[in-house]
């Protein structure tokens, strides 16, 4: 047993504090809001939210690889510079509702792209801050949060070009 634990310690937060309830909150209110969203209009088919969390996982994933790890190493997050179990939470289901959500509200008000992009990557951003700010859940040595806006930005650029794709290539196939 002790080998397992030498092998899940990395993986493991140092202590369980304020930036693990913290995740673990968040993901429940995040999927709470998804899920009653969902419920109350569906503008997204199941199959779309699928892909959009395959697609965002993927995202997160490789940018916190490679903006949060050397060579380099922007920014920590929860209590190590490399992953750990929570990284992973975030990973696969926070960073990715935030984003469908984004579409959802796309789809249902058909806002002006621009616009909405620049307005919800300020959401974003406010999010990012508040985890930094006061949960500890980022910790930032080089990254700036301007840096995360322009990130957002073309994130959920590139998240409204793959769904409208998705979108067209499902609506061929029924």
């Amino acid at each position: 047993m002790t080998n397992i634990s030498k092998i899940l310690e990395p993986l493991t937060p140092k202590t369980f504090d304020e930036n693990e309830i913290f995740v673990l909150s968040i993901v429940v209110l995040c999927v709470c809001i998804l899920a009653l969203v969902h419920h109350l209009e569906p503008h997204l088919l199941q199959t779309e939210i699928i892909a959009l969390f395959v697609f965002n996982i993927l995202l997160g994933t490789i940018g916190d690889r490679m903006l949060a790890e050397p060579p380099l190493d922007f920014y920590d997050t929860l209590d190590y510079g490399h992953g750990e179990f929570f990284d992973s939470i975030l990973q696969i289901v926070v960073y990715p509702i935030p984003i469908i959500l984004f579409i959802h509200f796309y789809r249902k008000w058909k806002p002006n792209k621009i616009v909405y992009i620049l307005l919800y990557g300020f959401f974003l951003v406010g999010l990012e801050w508040i985890s930094a700010e006061y949960f500890d859940v980022f910790q930032f040595k080089t990254w700036k949060t301007s840096y995360s806006y322009v990130f957002y930005c073309c994130v959920l650029t590139v998240n409204l070009i793959f769904a409208g794709q998705i979108k067209k290539y499902l609506s061929r196939g029924m």
